[in-house]
């Protein structure tokens, strides 16, 4: 979370958050829908609250003209233990 804030410094931090609260429910997700997502959100909100915040962050524009910052540093976080990996 603190990596990524550094190295996309324009990611703000609203969107960073509610970012990494859905990858958090995605890995206690059965399937990859918005609702599932919404409904494993792991905060105190209510059900329809958790699926609108997901919904929002799918729709996101601003989230959309980042995300090659996002995947720039994913690549980097993953090939920086590597100096050979297998793609």
């Amino acid at each position: 979370h603190d990596s990524l804030y550094q190295f996309c410094p324009e990611l703000h931090l609203k969107r960073l958050n509610s970012l990494t609260l859905a990858c958090h429910a995605l890995l206690d997700c059965k399937t990859l829908t918005l609702t599932e997502l919404g409904r494993n959100l792991p905060t105190k909100a209510r059900t329809k609250h958790n699926i609108k915040r997901i919904d929002r962050l799918l729709g996101n524009r601003h989230l959309h003209k980042e995300r090659l910052a996002v995947y720039r540093w994913h690549a980097s976080f993953i090939c920086s233990g590597n100096t050979m990996p297998i793609v």
